[in-house]
């Protein structure tokens, strides 16, 4: 079945990070599963051309028309990208059946025409294939004289496609020049540019996202935490204290609210982090239950305040491993911050409460 679907920012893999970064990347690539190869290169196409489009779009399943993925103008016109993974360079063979297709959908108006057709090969093109790249009008002969062996009863599984009458004379006229291909060694290096050539490749830092600072207003996805944080401080002062203005007063609880809410901010950045980009957005959960469970034992002291019971929480928080989460052994992006940070987000769950019931 047919599926089409627009690509948004492709997720990344963490488990592909730091492994065999010994491994040339067009080593890694040669040996990727055609599917893989596809997300291959749906993740060079959004990370070097997003720019380029309005909107990138996958094709799945069968009845696909020739096109692996779609491209999108801002005029509604669109470049094609076909992605074809095979042990060897690409020779005129393997190609005619697609040629075919490109020429069968577009003119029977299936398909637009597109502006650029890209091949996408593993191993590149052959020499002979390029040739014929090279030389459109040659192109067009070989189609033509190959078209009953590769074309006439494998474009559609249902009807024969004759090259004769109409389609015979668009396909004389058929622009060529559009069909491009595109380097396999310089889609890899500007795939190893973006995020994901760290995530896929190794061998280079992986760049973290811009922290989050605190902002001027609390949020509303705040105020669980913040709420405990004013409670906290209440229980150490004896003095009811409902509203950050309230806290002003007393400068030393002030200032410790503010460094809450820039650990929180740590964390939350690292939260976004793995919800936009990870294809393993429970890595997230992984580092809180890492967290809960190194400091639960500590949290469940007795302690003359809450406040005092967030201090040694906090502190406890700042020292435990958490290496159990790929965020902190593999991306290394887990420091003391964050490890606070998820406290007060525990405290959003529910899960931690700083002044006691009991």
């Amino acid at each position: 079945m047919l599926t089409f679907t627009e690509l948004n920012k492709p997720r990344i893999d963490i488990e592909l990070y730091g492994t065999d970064t010994y491994i040339p990347p067009i080593d890694k690539v040669r040996v990727m599963d055609e599917d893989s190869f596809e997300q291959f290169t749906l993740e060079w196409l959004y990370g070097c051309k997003k720019d380029k489009y309005s909107s990138i779009k996958r094709i799945g399943g069968a009845g696909d028309k020739g096109r692996d993925v779609v491209a999108y103008y801002n005029d509604g016109s669109v470049d094609y990208y076909q992605c074809k993974h095979y042990n060897t360079a690409l020779a005129p063979s393997n190609y005619y059946l697609e040629l075919g297709k490109l020429c069968y959908y577009t003119y029977n108006k299936e398909i637009p025409m597109p502006e650029e057709y890209y091949i996408i090969a593993s191993n590149d093109v052959g020499t002979s294939f390029q040739d014929l790249l090279d030389n459109p009008t040659k192109l067009l002969s070989k189609l033509r004289q190959n078209w009953d062996n590769y074309c006439k009863t494998k474009i559609t599984k249902t009807t024969e496609v004759p090259l004769e009458n109409s389609l015979s004379d668009y396909i004389d006229t058929f622009d060529f020049t559009i069909v491009n291909t595109y380097p396999i060694a310089q889609v890899i290096d500007e795939y190893l540019d973006t995020i994901y050539g760290s995530i896929r490749f190794g061998g280079r830092r992986l760049n973290m996202p811009t922290l989050i600072s605190p902002t001027d207003e609390i949020e509303t996805d705040e105020m669980p935490y913040i709420s405990a944080l004013l409670e906290a401080y209440s229980d150490e002062l004896g003095v009811q204290i409902s509203t950050i203005e309230g806290l002003k007063a007393y400068n030393t609880y002030f200032r410790n609210l503010n460094r809450q809410r820039k650990d929180y901010y740590s964390a939350e950045t690292i939260r976004r982090f793995v919800r936009d980009t990870l294809t393993d957005s429970q890595q997230f959960d992984v580092l809180k239950d890492e967290v809960y469970d190194g400091i639960i034992d500590t949290h469940e002291q007795d302690y003359d305040s809450g406040y005092k019971r967030l201090v040694e929480d906090l502190k406890q928080a700042a020292v435990i491993n958490t290496s159990k989460c790929m965020l902190d052994s593999k991306l290394h992006c887990i420091g003391v911050s964050e490890r606070k940070g998820v406290c007060h987000m525990l405290v959003n769950d529910n899960k931690l409460k700083w002044v006691s019931n009991e």
